[in-house]
């Protein structure tokens, strides 16, 4: 009986040595076929814009008067970070990413407002960006169904932004260092490759959400991976953390001029919609991805911890939950 626990217990143990060179082995196989391909992981952009908050309210009394009034909203909460030249160099690529999920028009608050965007490509190019690409990895069967309808397909283009689709079969799998749930997960490359991507902008709106409660930026992430994203559901307050330790955004910009309240993510009547100003009509920009989305988590009435994705991505050290404690800068236009 000795013998055999013996035996039995050195089987044990070179099968978990086996195990982990085995492990170690696929790791190892992993990056060297990532090297194979060629692809560097994007890091943060080197960047001037100092570490505040900028908030900047407007109104529009017209609908002919929303393009001129969203634009200047969206310069001047740039500018009052620093600026686009603090971030983008001549000569840069830079990703902007919308939300452009849905088929419904920008009226509808479930995709990102075309102005916000259009002003966004054009401070880029201002700077001296070589290529500004706008995209997101929709939800719609058909991305051209959505890219239409919201309309900022049109509205980036006319600027002279590159919109197009997200490559969906060049999907790279990635480890998530540190997760809290998610050890790995496809992630597109337009969004994650050094080559493809020298800036990263994140354009979310503002909505109501039937899963994570809130849609804000760092739920925005979602349009930049693939896979079977219902899997991604299930312990969502601890996912979108996990994806955002691997995105790096360098700029998020959030369109508050119109808010979901309602029947979120999909929307689908205006009375779901809050057009008010004194609910609404704002625009937010910040470095700091998590100070957004808790500024964002407060016009919905909620303290950041009430919202698992935002108190863990500050657990996660991904920025502040704490936006008061940053510089604000808050302005009418």
């Amino acid at each position: 009986m000795a013998e055999e626990k013996g035996k039995g217990a050195l089987s044990r143990r070179g099968f978990l040595m086996g195990a982990a060179a085995a492990a170690a082995g696929l790791a190892g196989l992993r990056v060297l076929a990532r090297r194979h391909r060629g692809l560097r992981l994007k890091e943060a952009a080197p960047s001037e814009l100092t570490r505040g908050i900028a908030i900047v309210h407007g109104d529009a009394r017209t609908p002919q008067d929303e393009e001129r009034i969203v634009t200047d909203m969206t310069r001047h909460a740039v500018e009052a970070l620093g600026g686009m030249k603090a971030l983008v160099k001549k000569g840069d690529t830079v990703v902007i990413k919308p939300n452009i999920a849905w088929v419904w028009g920008p009226e509808m608050a479930t995709n990102s407002n075309p102005y916000v965007v259009a002003a966004l490509v054009r401070m880029c190019k201002e700077a001296g960006a070589r290529r500004v690409r706008v995209m997101d990895h929709t939800i719609a069967a058909d991305p051209a169904q959505s890219y239409r309808a919201s309309g900022i397909a049109a509205a980036a283009a006319a600027v002279g932004a590159e919109v197009p689709y997200v490559e969906r079969s060049r999907a790279v799998m990635l480890p998530i260092p540190d997760h809290f749930e998610l050890p790995e997960w496809p992630f597109c490359r337009e969004f994650i490759n050094a080559d493809l991507c020298d800036v990263l902008i994140n354009v979310p709106i503002l909505k109501d959400h039937g899963t994570s409660r809130l849609s804000i930026g760092l739920k925005n992430v979602y349009g930049m991976v693939a896979g079977e994203r219902g899997q991604l559901h299930p312990q969502i307050h601890r996912k979108i953390p996990d994806l955002n330790r691997v995105v790096k955004v360098d700029l998020t910009v959030l369109d508050c001029y119109r808010v979901l309240r309602t029947h979120g993510p999909t929307g689908g009547t205006l009375a779901d919609v809050d057009n008010s100003r004194a609910g609404a009509r704002r625009i937010v920009a910040s470095r700091d991805p998590v100070a957004v989305d808790a500024y964002g988590a407060s016009m919905f009435g909620y303290a950041p911890d009430q919202i698992g994705f935002i108190s863990n991505a500050q657990k996660a050290a991904l920025g502040t939950a704490d936006w008061r404690s940053l510089p604000v800068f808050e302005q009418t236009v």
